[in-house]
């Protein structure tokens, strides 16, 4: 049976597995192409809170360490496959005409990949990569301003008692 996750701390994973007396919170962190762990048993902090706030600290002071923001958000980083160097901006060839190609998601009742695409033929190299990022920055202002808001399923009763004709 699959328990609800308990916690809603980024970067943090309960983990309890009775087969193998392991109980405690498994941190991860993954920044520029390094990535950082640690697990924090309840049983060396005495009990869950104890290791939880232990892996909270941790987590905050290795993020704060290695240069990642502190965010509830999720933070796109450093890819050792992306030849700009701005994430979500990428140079391709398109119909044989060189483009920058910029991406990023937005919240319009549901998530949604939206995109753009700037010819260095007309534009310039320079220009059209100034435009690819004017473009990317302003669709990420866009995400972190838009409210995210869940849209839960009404309850639906499953069972009806029977009342008797009167």
């Amino acid at each position: 049976m699959v328990r609800p996750k308990t916690t809603r701390y980024k970067n943090i994973t309960r983990i309890d597995h009775p087969a193998k007396r392991t109980f405690g919170y498994n941190v991860r962190i993954a920044w520029k192409g390094q990535k950082h762990g640690k697990f924090f048993s309840d049983g060396v902090y005495g009990d869950r809170l104890a290791a939880l706030d232990a892996a909270v600290e941790w987590r905050n002071t290795t993020e704060k360490a290695i240069g990642k923001p502190r965010t509830e958000h999720p933070v796109s980083g450093w890819n050792s496959r992306n030849k700009t160097g701005v994430v979500g901006i990428r140079r391709c060839l398109n119909k044989g005409i060189d483009t920058f190609e910029v991406s990023w998601i937005i919240y319009e009742g549901r998530r949604r990949r939206a995109a753009a695409r700037f010819s260095i033929r007309k534009y310039g190299e320079k220009r059209a990569f100034k435009l690819a990022i004017r473009a990317r920055q302003r669709g990420e202002q866009l995400r972190w301003h838009a409210p995210r808001v869940r849209q839960e399923q009404p309850l639906q009763p499953t069972y009806t008692p029977w009342i008797p004709p009167v």
